[in-house]
C-alpha cells in the first residue's frame, strides 16, 4: 500500500479503508517505539547495575586493604597475658602502630610448648620476645573491637 491511497494492484482505497491502514501503521510504529524504549531502559538499568556492582566491589576491596594495612585481629590470648587492658578479653581488633604488617595474631602460636623444660620463669616475657617488633599489639593495644569472655 502506498501513501496515495492505492494498493499495489492499482485498486483505489476508500477514505475509511485508507484511514484504517494509516491507523494500523501508526499503531505498529508506536508499538515498535515502545519496544525500543523498553530495550533502551533495560540496557541503561543493566549498565547502572554493572557500574554500582563494580563500585561496591572496589570499595569492599579498598576496605579490605585498609583493614589489612592498619588493623590486626588478636585472639587465643593466654591466661597469663590477660592483664591490664586485656583482663577478661578473649579476642580483639586493634589499630597497629605500623602499616602493612600481619593482620592476624594467634597468641597461642607464640606460647611455649609443653615439651620445653621448666626453665621459662616468665611465659609473658617469652611471648613478648617471640612477638618481636609486633609486641605492641599486646603491650599497648588501641582496641577497636573487643570480644569479652
Amino acid at each position: 500500500m502506498t501513501d496515495t491511497g492505492m494498493t499495489g494492484s492499482g485498486k483505489r482505497l476508500s477514505r475509511r479503508e485508507y484511514q484504517r491502514a494509516l491507523a494500523r501503521k501508526r499503531r505498529l510504529r508506536q508499538k515498535r517505539r515502545r519496544a525500543r524504549l523498553r530495550r533502551i531502559k533495560a540496557a541503561r538499568a543493566l549498565r547502572s547495575v554493572q557500574f554500582w556492582t563494580r563500585a561496591a566491589l572496589f570499595l569492599a576491596g579498598l576496605a579490605a586493604v585498609a583493614f589489612w594495612a592498619k588493623f590486626a585481629l588478636v585472639y587465643d590470648i593466654p591466661l597469663y597475658a590477660r592483664q591490664g587492658l586485656l583482663a577478661g578479653v578473649r579476642a580483639y581488633v586493634t589499630s597497629k602502630p605500623w602499616w602493612f604488617g600481619p593482620p592476624v595474631f594467634d597468641l597461642a602460636a607464640y606460647q611455649p610448648q609443653d615439651n620445653l623444660p621448666a626453665v621459662v620463669s616468665n611465659p609473658y616475657t617469652l611471648l613478648l620476645s617471640r612477638l618481636g617488633r609486633y609486641q605492641a599489639v599486646v603491650t599497648a593495644p588501641h582496641m577497636v573491637w573487643v570480644l569479652r569472655g
